[in-house]
């Protein structure tokens, strides 16, 4: 078919279209995620905060909460959980002061310890004493409670700490609470509590400080922290990519110049496939048709879970568990942000500058998806870094990637197709998240099936079947616009293009 006039390098194309994959998958490292340790930084600012407000309103005054990561001895106390409950009374008369600091936890149980990544240590340390006096005491029920006294009488310094008991039961609650005395004569001489944001696992006596495999420790690409991060990042790589284009199609006059802002911009915005059908048929034909067509290639599981009740308004679906799915940062995810994404910039954005070089409709097909494919290779690496660096975790990782290139290029092929030919990211981007929501399809359970094996294999064939005849049928551009409203028609057309075929 024929293409649009070369205006831009193809060289120039080809290095874009790999600088677009470089900067979507580097954009979602770009951003770390929060860590155990800076998270709980923030609830010690906060509690600070607290502290000395609640001080104010009682007319004391207290010092700030220290967050020191350096100490000449480890501690010994097992890890408490960071869900805490911190609460401050200040009690003042002629003579002396009082001040508690009262912290519940709720104590994990021994294979949460091993796991926990956000716990908490208590240090109490009396700045102005020279000896301390504490009394534990401890419950055979399921909560225990440790109480520490210090009296001030002199202007010294020294240091005392304590640690929270540890419970052997997975519900068990620990409550610590801790009183300073202080004489009226020294009423600035307050506790300080410092509250370390991460559990200690080790301890380097060369730089004197506490370390946890889980500060370096990589949170996996499902934990919410990271799914924000990432999203961050998207959003950068869709900004970053159009105002290049803009720019790249204004000085190699891919737009024509002589025409007014408004049409530069329309034109632009056709190419990267963002338009509104002209009137309610097409646009109706841009969310049906392409889902009808993707639908033949699900025949089969769509029957399997039919046989196992699991389609919607059937006894085995829960509407509150799906619903909760799709509403929560994965779903987001996967329905929402990845499909629209993924489909902007290595459908829309890709073909429009591979389209300006001059290339044919076949190259744009079967060679685009390509990069498509390697751009999810990094969920392979991930894999491999996760699982331990191991040989067998790079065998593992090799196999999963080989798998991933193979059927996202394969819905590559498929979604560049749609794209060109319907010159819209309607139908890709509803394609690309109703192929997530099912899966890639899987035949090993059919065997489970009994007596309906046979038709269930019958069905993955004709849905294949289906598929490929279907395809160029309920493709045709003339279902979607016409030759002025599709950006694409002139390729995958011919020019002059026919009026209401």
């Amino acid at each position: 078919m024929a293409a649009f006039d070369p205006t831009i390098s193809p060289w120039l194309a080809a290095s874009s279209c790999v600088g677009f994959t470089i900067l979507f998958v580097g954009s979602l490292y770009v951003f770390p995620a929060e860590t155990v340790k800076s998270k709980l930084a923030k609830q010690v600012r906060e509690h600070a905060r607290y502290t000395a407000t609640a001080a104010a309103a009682a007319g004391t005054t207290t010092q700030p909460l220290v967050n020191n990561y350096h100490t000449s001895t480890p501690p010994a106390s097992p890890r408490p959980s960071s869900s805490s409950a911190i609460s401050t009374h200040s009690n003042a008369t002629a003579t002396s002061t009082s001040n508690t600091l009262i912290i519940t936890t709720k104590a994990p149980s021994t294979a949460d310890n091993r796991a926990h990544r956000s716990s908490t240590h208590l240090h109490f340390i009396d700045t102005t004493s020279s000896a301390a006096n504490s009394r534990a005491s401890s419950s055979p029920a399921t909560s225990s409670t440790s109480t520490f006294s210090a009296s001030s009488a002199s202007s010294s310094s020294s240091a005392s700490a304590s640690t929270l008991p540890s419970s052997s039961s997975a519900s068990a609650t620990t409550t610590t609470t801790i009183t300073a005395m202080a004489d009226s004569s020294s009423l600035s001489a307050k506790p300080e509590v410092a509250i370390h944001p991460h559990s200690y696992s080790q301890y380097d006596q060369e730089s004197a400080r506490f370390q946890s495999p889980v500060e370096n420790q990589k949170l996996d690409r499902n934990h919410p922290l990271v799914i924000k991060q990432r999203f961050k990042g998207i959003a950068l790589t869709c900004f970053v990519v159009p105002f290049y284009l803009w720019w790249l199609f204004k000085f190699s006059g891919a737009i024509s110049t002589d025409k007014s802002f408004w049409e530069r911009l329309g034109r632009f915005l056709g190419l990267l496939g963002i338009s509104i059908p002209n009137n309610i048929f097409k646009l109706v034909n841009h969310v049906v048709l392409p889902l009808l067509l993707v639908g033949c290639l699900f025949m089969g599981p769509t029957l399997m879970m039919f046989l196992s009740n699991e389609l919607p308004f059937q006894q085995a679906f829960d509407w509150t568990t799906q619903r909760q799915h799709i509403q929560g940062l994965m779903g987001l995810r996967n329905f929402v942000v990845g499909p629209i994404s993924e489909e902007f910039i290595f459908r829309a954005c890709m073909v429009a500058i591979v389209a300006n070089s001059g290339a044919r409709l076949p190259m744009m097909i079967f060679v685009l998806p390509l990069v498509f494919g390697i751009a999810h290779i990094n969920h392979a690496y991930e894999s491999y870094v996760k699982k331990g660096r191991t040989r067998q975790a790079l065998m593992g990782a090799a196999a999963m990637a080989a798998f991933q290139l193979l059927y996202t290029t394969l819905f590559g092929w498929f979604a560049t197709f749609l794209f060109l030919r319907t010159s819209n990211l309607i139908g890709p981007c509803l394609c690309h998240t109703f192929c997530n929501m099912m899966g890639f399809p899987d035949v090993t359970n059919i065997q489970y099936f009994g007596r309906w094996k046979k038709w269930l294999y019958l069905t993955f064939v004709v849905g294949m079947v289906l598929f490929g005849l279907l395809l160029r049928p309920l493709t045709h551009p003339a279902w979607y616009g016409d030759e002025e409203s599709s950006a694409y028609w002139v390729i995958t057309m011919g020019a002059p293009a026919p009026h209401g075929s």
